[in-house]
């Protein structure tokens, strides 16, 4: 059935068009249509640009986008036509193909250019304007909503636009629209974190640095709660983990943000420390822990675990407290998310029964889920949020870690921020972390902490990481010019980076298989999968099993058990990174190149399952116990070495066997949800990270390349990073483009100054 047309205005036809094409989505033509029809049965018939300027939005929205930023597209100079189209190119997404381009062209004819025009357009009952210096989220509630994850219903507009009075002029000029729903989002999420962040704990000095003393400096028996322990003197560096824990103590909202390495789960381990310690009953403390995904949730609950064990220093009653913290899980599951309805157990009026709540991952956490969140937690609770704000940002709209953290680097820190960090940390803050003298220190900065240090990486992958974030493309010249060029024999051993472009899918295959030294490739899992121990003869069935034929099956599960281990932990070592999914360099492209490689290597390769099949799961299945993102290898089953089964590493919390935690295997007749993973996205890589990464582009990857996509797949590499793409100039394109989620978010949040600035 084709989509219907509106009869008055045939011009939307072009929308259903573009639909169509791949470069709209049909919601976003069917809500241009309403936004139409209600216009049109108005008293005043609809601006021509109305319908457009709704199917944007919708788009916008779609592609991550809170809102449509009028201030960044509307110009009053002749060329704003050609600025409108590189900029709404950019955030739609749209092919760089010419008729794609084409039809950019004939949208952006029919947006308004300038503020006048596009007041004018938006004058309408569907919208309602909002004059924003009159509505600060401090200043009051939020829009009323009990579960932020449900569409509102109400009579309201379904558009909301922001008015705003630059300086010297009196007349109101458009900033940005939003469908109402992202409006009062936003609006909830920036009172939320906003008012937390405003809630300080009256708390004396001389405990909390003493126990920080106990956790940073040395392992120490407890202090007494009024010792006042030996001043040390300040290094020239703030210790940003201790000052991280120091801030956490103090306010109802803490943010600790930092790159792979930097020590975020190591920081958060000892704030859950000190939080127990400075109670006064610690078993009684309810601290819960959450992450985005189940994969996520699975990392942050084992890292913990390892983060917790070297705390052996601390009291029994307080290493008794830490133990007893129940294994992260995710987001949905902590909130209750019902399947098959947005609908939520805990919201405003069923909050969350927990004291502190740490979420890991944040910058995988999107506006919705973020409101639904914050509108779940009691008053009182705490809430903690770790993250790297320059990863990628979450794949449904917003940028909320991002938003937080837009000015985490100058620190900004009050007066009196730095006199309690003074007085808990004994470190001064050098003036560069301090906000300057003539304006009021913003308020969030008082909550956050970035930590600066990575012991992660080899130098070379660090400074490559540290020259994208910066985006200095005369730095990055001057660090790939000592990078070895590459040969087709393995690279050097000490050396950290192997780059290659132009390159061709020949090259791509010598990475692929890689080398049995630093260098791992996808060769030493085919060889681990062909290094299979003999199966043996299945026992007689005429009779009970001898003792002897007992202890031989339980040799052979050993040998099964320690033959799967080795395949995982090679399947481990080595990942393909994709910017996009289709294509010789996407995801698929290289799959198909990995399994040329293994049926050459001798594997079974075939379509469907096959001994050696790296597969990722793509949705949550809690009967199970696998979630979206997990990565495990299908191989013959110890007991029938015909029958296939998909082997998982060990769960966090995971049931110790007598080799060490349990592996987790399932039938393949049961993986009915998994994708082929020797390659993957770079989204679908954030939070993990391998010992040899290849990280492949695309020069058809268009305004998906960016600092953020460059940055996250480098960082995870942990020890070498081999890079190729077909065409040259691949990452200086990418560092001069942003992932820029329109939001009004930001602004929000740091207009918002410290009450105590003057303490």
């Amino acid at each position: 059935m084709p989509d219907p047309l509106p009869p008055a205005h045939t011009d939307l036809a072009q929308l259903w068009q573009w639909a169509q094409q791949g470069w709209l989505m049909r919601i976003d033509a069917a809500f241009a249509q309403w936004v139409f029809e209600q216009a049109a049965s108005a008293n005043a018939p609809p601006h021509p640009s109305l319908p457009y300027i709704a199917a944007v939005l919708s788009a916008l929205q779609t592609r991550g986008h809170s809102c449509l930023p009028i201030d960044r597209l509307s110009h009053e100079h002749p060329g704003h036509e050609r600025h409108l189209r590189q900029r709404l190119g950019d955030m739609l997404s749209w092919p760089l193909d010419e008729p794609a381009q084409a039809a950019l062209h004939t949208l952006c004819s029919h947006l308004p250019a300038s503020h006048a025009d596009w007041l004018a357009a938006l004058q309408s009952p569907l919208v309602e304007a909002i004059d924003i210096p009159a509505h600060l989220p401090s200043d009051a509630a939020p829009p009323s909503a009990a579960n932020p994850l449900l569409a509102l219903d109400t009579p309201a507009p379904p558009l909301v636009l922001h008015l705003g009075k630059p300086p010297h002029s009196s007349a109101p000029q458009p900033l940005r629209l939003y469908l109402r729903r992202y409006h009062d989002l936003e609006q909830t999420v920036a009172h939320g974190l906003l008012e937390r962040a405003r809630h300080t704990v009256a708390l004396a000095h001389a405990p909390v640095a003493a126990t920080l003393a106990m956790l940073f400096d040395h392992p120490t028996p407890a202090p007494q709660a009024t010792a006042r322990p030996a001043r040390r003197p300040a290094p020239a560096t703030p210790n940003w983990q201790k000052t991280a824990c120091a801030l956490g103590l103090r306010r109802h909202l803490s943010v600790i943000t930092g790159g792979p390495g930097t020590g975020k789960t190591y920081t958060a381990a000892r704030l859950m420390a000190a939080a127990l310690a400075l109670a006064p009953d610690p078993a009684a403390v309810r601290i819960r822990l959450a992450a985005p995904t189940g994969k996520a949730a699975a990392r942050l609950s084992e890292s913990l675990q390892q983060a917790l064990a070297a705390l052996e220093h601390l009291p029994p009653a307080l290493r008794q407290a830490l133990a007893h913290i129940p294994p992260a899980r995710t987001l949905h599951a902590l909130l209750g998310a019902r399947p098959g309805t947005r609908a939520l157990q805990h919201h405003a009026g069923n909050p969350l029964a927990l004291d502190w709540l740490f979420v890991d991952e944040a910058s995988m956490v999107d506006l919705p889920m973020m409101a639904a969140l914050l509108q779940a937690l009691p008053a009182s609770a705490r809430l903690v949020l770790l993250g790297d704000k320059d990863q990628l940002a979450s794949v449904e709209a917003g940028a909320v870690l991002g938003d937080i953290c837009e000015h985490a680097e100058q620190g900004q820190y009050s007066p009196a921020t730095a006199r309690y960090l003074h007085a808990t940390c004994g470190q001064s803050l050098p003036e560069q972390w301090t906000a300057p003298p003539i304006a009021p220190p913003p308020l969030l900065a008082q909550a956050t902490a970035m930590l600066r240090e990575s012991r992660r990486f080899g130098s070379d992958i660090g400074q490559l990481a540290r020259i994208v974030q910066s985006g200095d493309e005369h730095a990055l010249a001057q660090a790939l010019h000592h990078v070895p060029p590459p040969t087709q024999a393995a690279p050097d051993a000490a050396a950290a980076v192997w780059w290659k472009e132009p390159a061709n899918l020949d090259d791509a295959l010598q990475r692929i298989q890689g080398g049995s030294g630093p260098w791992p490739g996808y060769g030493a899992l085919a060889d681990a999968v062909r290094d299979a121990p003999a199966w043996p003869q299945p026992p007689a069935r005429n009779g009970d099993a001898t003792q002897e034929q007992g202890q031989g099956q339980q040799h052979w599960q050993h040998q099964h058990t320690a033959w799967v281990w080795r395949v995982l932990e090679q399947l481990a070592r080595f990942r393909i990174l994709c910017a996009t999914r289709s294509g010789p360099w996407g995801v698929e492209g290289m799959n198909a190149l990995v399994l040329q490689h293994l049926a050459a290597a001798g594997l079974p390769v075939k379509p469907g399952w096959f001994a050696g099949r790296a597969v990722m799961v793509t949705r949550n299945d809690a009967h199970l116990g696998i979630f979206n993102g997990d990565v495990g290898i299908a191989l013959p089953a110890a007991h029938d070495r015909r029958q296939l089964r998909v082997y998982f590493p060990p769960a966090a919390q995971a049931e110790a066997g007598p080799d060490g935690p349990r592996l987790r295997s399932f039938s393949v007749s049961r993986m009915q949800h998994v994708e082929t993973a020797f390659a993957m996205t770079v989204h679908k890589s954030q939070g993990s990270e391998f010992e040899h990464v290849l990280l492949c582009l695309s020069a058809h990857t268009g305004p998906l390349l960016t600092r953020e996509l460059l940055y996250t797949g480098l960082t995870r590499a942990r020890a070498h990073l081999s890079y190729l793409a077909p065409a040259t100039g691949l990452w200086p394109q990418a560092m001069r483009r942003r992932t820029q989620r329109a939001s009004g978010l930001a602004e929000l949040l740091h207009r918002a100054t410290d009450d105590e600035s003057n303490a």
